[in-house]
């Protein structure tokens, strides 16, 4: 995998979705958009006319039922984890594999706590050159963390970086578990657990039973294709919903929920009347430090 080669399609997502009304949106982003590239601002551009845009969620639709909604109802689940977290008084929030995310900069209340992003090197210069000329300048709070979490220890990066585990956390992990190797994500997960009691992790996860084939939806046979039938897959780990209690209490970890699909649709999806299916094959986990 290309370092950051996948941070551009959820940001588009998030884009899309802010071209929605008011009314229909799961939440506000007028950030995602200017951390595109040009090919990627340019189907932006297009998708401002309200028939372009329907028309392109519906060919999605039809290529990968399920993504669109799967990404957006990630996206608003885990802002309303932050949200909560803000209200609740965490100090720190360190997002592991930011991408293009742009949490840092639209959460009310985030610039009054410390926030630390993680990402391949690359990955960040292109986001920082972003920030400079469309934002203006790095948020004070906002410490970008260079990594490769395959090869280099987290807990020595943010250590560098000033974090303290001392400090209740928040941290973020979106749509990174399956691109990197088990052994990776165990020794985040052992990282995460010394952080003071309190302190939580939100992480995305797909299902080990699509990534070993046993498993494929209808309509997804392509995702699985582009992912995991190729001389090198992209993805790598994958978890069942049945082993997430047990595998969490290994590193004195509870798990506090685990949502997919149906609680998505109940939560975000049908109060806004929205015509948009969510795939099965991808979930979320809440757990918190014993």
């Amino acid at each position: 995998m290309k370092p950051g080669s996948t941070g551009y399609g959820p940001a588009m997502m998030r884009a899309m979705e802010n071209l929605l009304p008011e009314d229909k949106r799961l939440f506000e982003d007028p950030y995602s958009e200017k951390f595109l590239s040009p090919f990627w601002k340019f189907w932006v551009i297009l998708m401002r006319f309200p028939k372009i845009l329907n028309f392109l969620i519906k060919l999605r639709e039809k290529w990968t039922p399920g993504v669109i909604g799967g990404l957006i109802c990630r996206t608003r689940y885990i802002d309303d984890v932050l949200n909560n977290a803000i209200k609740e008084g965490v100090g720190t929030v360190v997002n592991l594999g930011v991408g293009m995310d742009t949490r840092a900069f639209r959460i009310p209340g985030i610039e009054n706590i410390k926030y630390y992003e993680l990402d391949f090197p690359e990955l960040q210069k292109v986001k920082r050159a972003y920030i400079d000329k469309k934002i203006g300048e790095l948020p004070s709070n906002v410490s970008l963390v260079p990594i490769d979490f395959n090869n280099q220890d987290i807990g020595e990066e943010l250590n560098k970086a000033g974090y303290t585990l001392s400090s209740k956390t928040l941290f973020i992990w979106e749509g990174v578990t399956q691109y990197i190797s088990k052994e990776a994500v165990d020794n985040t997960i052992k990282y995460v657990t010394q952080a003071s009691t309190g302190s939580r992790i939100v992480f995305t996860y797909v299902l080990k039973s699509f990534i070993d084939g046993s498993y494929i939806p209808d309509g997804l046979h392509s995702l699985y294709k582009l992912t995991l039938k190729k001389k090198k897959p992209l993805w790598f780990c994958g978890f069942e919903p049945a082993e997430m209690r047990e595998y969490l209490a290994k590193y004195s970890m509870y798990l506090i929920e685990d949502v997919g699909h149906e609680e998505y649709l109940e939560r975000y999806i049908k109060p806004k009347g929205r015509d948009l299916t969510v795939f099965e094959i991808e979930r979320a986990v809440l757990a918190a430090v014993k």
